[in-house]
This record gives structure tokens, C-alpha cells and sequence, in this order.
């Protein structure tokens, strides 16, 4: 006994394996370029991670330099100074100030730009402190004269009264 549809079972077998073969080389299609795209994105996220670590700690670095400033600039505002201890002061706020200037120039410009608005306020204020310095040294100075015109004026006045 001998079946009738051997050939129509052989050929459903061959295509049932044709199929099976596609499909099982066709997963392993998708499935090698979901590894390799996997890969490609780690690889990615890694850089990213990098650049982002390396800019945390410029921005890091900056905020701390910039700190260090504006304490140099409250104390040249709040501590009473000769001209010349004030001069060496402003030069070194300036020289701190032009060393960020240019690491900040050698940096891509977008991630730092505020350091940048915030450097020239600070140059802006360090000319005002200077104009403000200067001006009150001057008016100490007038007050000074303005004193010793008074006590010339009181003697003069004493001598006067004294005079018969």
C-alpha cells in the first residue's frame, strides 16, 4: 500500500522548508542588524557621555574660576585699599579674567557663551569700581582741603577777633 499524494507531500515539504529557511535567515537578518545597530548606538551614547563628562567638568572648572573672581571683586569692594594695593588688585582680576577669556575662545562658543556675557559684566564692573575708586579719592582729597581751609579760616577768623 502505496499513498497517493507522495508527490503533493514531498512538495508541501520542500516549500514548508523553503519557507522555514527564509524565515530563520530572515531573523537572523533582523536580528544581526538589531546587534550591530545596538552596537552603533552604545558606541554613540559612549561619545556622548564622554563630551558631556568633559564639558561638566570645563563648566565645573569655570563656575569655580568665576567664583574666585567675584570673591576678588567683593573684596576690592568691601576691604579699604591704598591706590596701588588697589591697582594690583584690578590686575589681577583682569589677568584672571583674560585667562578665562581665552580658554573660553579655544572652546566650542555655544556651551560657554553665558561665561562669556558674564566675563564682560565683570570687565564692565571692574571699570565702574575703578571710576568709583577714583572718585573717591578725589573727594577725600577736597574734604581734606576743604578741612584745612576751615581751620586756615577759624585762625584767621581767632587772629582777627583778637586784633583790637
Amino acid at each position: 500500500m502505496e499513498t497517493l499524494n507522495t508527490d503533493d507531500r514531498k512538495q508541501k515539504k520542500a516549500i514548508f522548508c523553503l519557507v522555514f529557511f527564509i524565515t530563520l535567515l530572515l531573523t537572523a537578518l533582523c536580528g544581526s542588524a538589531s546587534i550591530v545597530t545596538a552596537q552603533k548606538g552604545i558606541s554613540l551614547l559612549k561619545e556622548k557621555k564622554a563630551e558631556y563628562d568633559e564639558m561638566f567638568k570645563k563648566q565645573a572648572e569655570l563656575n569655580f574660576q568665576m567664583e574666585e573672581l567675584f570673591k576678588d571683586l567683593n573684596n576690592l569692594k568691601m576691604k579699604q585699599r591704598n591706590t596701588s594695593e588697589h591697582k594690583h588688585m584690578q590686575q589681577l582680576i583682569t589677568r584672571k579674567r583674560l585667562r578665562m577669556e581665552d580658554e573660553i575662545s579655544l572652546i566650542e562658543w555655544g556651551n560657554y557663551e553665558i561665561y562669556q556675557q558674564m566675563l564682560e559684566q565683570i570687565k564692565v564692573i571692574q571699570s565702574t569700581m575703578d571710576n568709583l575708586d577714583r572718585e573717591n579719592k578725589k573727594r577725600e582729597s577736597n574734604m581734606e582741603q576743604l578741612e584745612k581751609c576751615r581751620m586756615k579760616y577759624q585762625e584767621l577768623t581767632k587772629q582777627q577777633s583778637t586784633k583790637p
